[in-house]
């Protein structure tokens, strides 16, 4: 047990990944589900980055491949090193190594952008450095980042910000337990639950836990790809709020 799992052994979940296309033996792998903490926002952002990288609205928004990690190796990193109370990350591990994220904002009445990490000095900080660097798709990272926070959606519940799994470790049902494990502390409190995506595909993966599409816009600004958002209703358990 590493130091991260022993401060909280409560936080701790062990789930059985049935083998997909990660390497590694053809046996069953315990993946350990535990609390995040700020030291590991290099590790975590890099997997973020590489899971988003073929992601349709981050393709249509840096059409430079050599920039398309940015916005995750910068900017992600400087959020989840600024962590919130209205914030709760976990983290999927394997081998002593993150191979999955999942940032959940517990206070979905108060947009991302409106928040009190939004205004910090070293978010701020990296919002400027990511822009710069975003080279000649400076304007278009621009014009998608105010279109996602304009379409936020306004819900007293909880909102999954982001949840990945590193591309060597997808299809083995890591996200599906990290999504699992935030549900179940969501309906604990009686919490509802939103979020949005830009694939299809991920909008069947959501149906499949329960969310439900409320909205489907075709284009967030000109040009770009659609975004559903998707709501799961507080299940019955827990308080109710």
């Amino acid at each position: 047990m590493d130091d991260d799992e022993g401060r909280n052994s409560s936080a701790v979940v062990q789930v059985d990944v049935v083998p997909g296309p990660a390497p590694g033996p053809d046996t069953l792998r315990a993946v350990g589900i535990i609390d995040f903490r700020p030291r590991q926002s290099k590790e975590a952002a890099a997997v973020a980055a590489v899971a988003f990288a073929e992601d349709p609205i981050w393709g249509h928004t840096l059409t430079d491949a050599r920039r398309r990690r940015l916005p995750h190796t910068i900017l992600l990193r400087a959020q989840l090193r600024t962590t919130q109370p209205s914030h709760t990350i976990r983290v999927a591990k394997h081998g002593g190594r993150i191979i999955g994220l999942a940032f959940w904002n517990v206070d979905g009445a108060t947009k991302p952008h409106e928040s009190a990490a939004a205004t910090d000095p070293r978010v701020l900080r990296a919002a400027r450095t990511m822009m710069r660097r975003a080279g000649r798709d400076r304007h278009t990272l621009a014009t998608m980042c105010t279109a996602l926070a304009e379409s936020y959606p306004c819900d007293n519940g909880w909102f999954l910000g982001t949840l990945v799994v590193h591309p060597d470790h997808q299809g083995t049902g890591v996200g599906s337990a990290l999504l699992r494990d935030g549900l179940a502390r969501a309906d604990t409190n009686g919490q509802p639950v939103s979020l949005q995506t830009s694939t299809a595909k991920n909008v069947r993966f959501y149906e499949r836990h329960g969310f439900e599409v409320t909205e489907m816009v075709d284009e967030i600004y000109p040009g770009a790809p659609p975004l559903w958002t998707m709501r799961r209703p507080a299940a019955a358990v827990g308080h109710q709020a």
